[in-house]
């Protein structure tokens, strides 16, 4: 039986896969840079955005003369409502941490383990392979 030459297309694979992979080690710090301070961006546009307007709101009341207070019952209703967003933003948050967390760790996992998913592949690969090869041979 005569031996068939040795197909090399596998390189042109390999040689993409690394460019690939260089590529994204080279740019996805910067993405996540840029997008960690467009978010701060965001969050002190924010802040000053609504800090600016309750300056000019209390502005607006004292000299327009406008100025009457808030029952307390709505004072309270407003002081709850606060506090429970806020609460409920701080659960948001550790739940949201959690997840990624346990993302972070499945995928930990994954790659802690891949050299052993790598050989059982293989292992299953030869196996089904002696199977076709040995029908071949009838």
């Amino acid at each position: 039986m005569s031996e068939k030459p040795e197909n090399n297309d596998f390189e042109l694979f390999e040689n993409i896969n690394k460019k690939y992979f260089l590529e994204l080690e080279q740019n996805v710090p910067h993405i996540q840079q840029t997008l960690f301070d467009l978010q701060n961006e965001y969050y002190k546009l924010w802040k000053n955005y609504m800090t600016s307007q309750l300056s000019l709101q209390k502005e607006f009341f004292k000299k327009s003369e406008f100025n009457y207070p808030f029952p307390d019952v709505s004072k309270d209703i407003i002081r709850n409502m606060s506090d429970e967003t806020i609460k409920f933003r701080s659960i948001l948050h550790k739940l949201t941490i959690a997840n990624i967390e346990q993302t972070k760790n499945y995928a930990k996992t994954l790659n802690d383990n891949s050299e052993t998913f790598f050989d059982l592949n293989k292992k299953i690969m030869e196996n089904w392979i002696s199977i076709f090869k040995n029908e071949q041979d009838y």
